[in-house]
């Protein structure tokens, strides 16, 4: 038996116990140090796990640390390897965690706490670029951040689904290079990140030296990513939230969820949500990214079939929140 396992076995039983004292967990917690991961460096991701640990330092004896990643892919192999109790995660990550698909090694289980924002992500290029239509992409050069990025495995999904598996061309990198890299023209195309459906921070800083424009794919070609994996959402982007556009566009879209590994109890995962979602004002006040925080979209953009935190859904259900088709974890 690993160490890893027997690990897992003692924080469980010890939740049982607590949970068999009380039926409603206590915020009230033997301090513990949570790990938590999040993305690279000045990207959303990491902003948003920074907010979401300082507010639950504050409210709650959980302390811990935010760890740079390279991105949500990641977070959830260092959960596996319990090198990481809490992470920024995408609902594409949990799709492919929970069927073993590449690219992860094999099943990966974890457990939702809260949905927190929804990015929609056309592909941008600068308004002098030959790039006119999705078909002009092939052949040319692409940055969707580094390999173990949501972000990357998203855009590979969507190009098969066009068609265009083995025509494009992937240049990585952390996402102020990207953007840096696709000012200077070194890089054709990049993956834009829109927060709740504003130009994140590299998208306004490119948009300021040069004109961009997105690249529209067929809603056949998103629906068919969405068939292949179910957290590709097929969304809208506007120009009442990006007034570049001169009409709205369909795009695909990634909700983020607070992933929990197993090994965090019911009783911690009520206390991190409640911490977050009672004070979902002063989370809102952490800037755009965190800007459509609450306890109603916290729990509408969980997903189906995949396992809530317990101690989450016990605090949903106090809320008259809870939705019955959502699944509860075992404790």
């Amino acid at each position: 038996m690993t160490n890893s396992t027997n690990r897992r076995r003692m924080l469980k039983a010890t939740a049982a116990l607590v949970l068999a004292a009380t039926a409603v967990p206590s915020v009230a917690l033997a301090a513990r140090s949570l790990r938590w991961g999040s993305s690279s460096l000045g990207s959303s991701g990491y902003t948003i796990l920074e907010a979401l640990s300082n507010v639950t330092s504050k409210y709650t004896d959980l302390k811990g640390a935010v760890q740079a990643t390279a991105g949500t892919t990641e977070n959830f192999v260092l959960m596996h390897r319990d090198e990481l109790d809490i992470a920024h995660t995408t609902s594409l990550d949990w799709v492919n965690a929970k069927a073993g698909a590449k690219p992860f090694p094999g099943v990966i289980e974890a457990n939702q706490l809260l949905s927190y924002v929804q990015w929609k992500w056309p592909i941008l290029v600068k308004e002098s670029s030959d790039i006119m239509t999705w078909e002009d992409l092939r052949g040319r050069t692409y940055s969707p951040s580094k390999p173990g990025s949501g972000a990357a495995t998203a855009s590979k999904v969507l190009f098969e689904a066009a068609g265009m598996t083995d025509d494009i061309k992937y240049v990585y990198g952390a996402w102020g290079e990207v953007y840096d890299n696709f000012g200077l023209g070194q890089v054709d195309a990049v993956y834009g990140i829109f927060t709740n459906g504003f130009p994140a921070g590299v998208v306004a800083k490119a948009e300021a030296a040069n004109k961009l424009r997105p690249i529209e794919f067929p809603l056949e070609v998103l629906q068919a990513a969405n068939a292949a994996n179910a957290g590709i959402l097929v969304s809208e982007l506007t120009p009442e939230t990006w007034p570049s556009l001169d009409r709205a566009i369909n795009v695909p879209a990634l909700a983020g969820i607070l992933g929990a590994d197993t090994i965090v109890t019911a009783e911690e995962g009520y206390a991190i949500t409640k911490a977050v979602l009672d004070n979902a004002e002063e989370v809102r006040g952490f800037g755009k990214a965190l800007g459509g925080v609450s306890p109603e979209s916290a729990v509408g953009g969980l997903l189906v079939g995949h396992p809530v935190n317990e101690g989450a859904a016990q605090y949903y259900k106090e809320m008259g929140i809870w939705r019955d088709d959502l699944t509860i974890a075992m404790s």
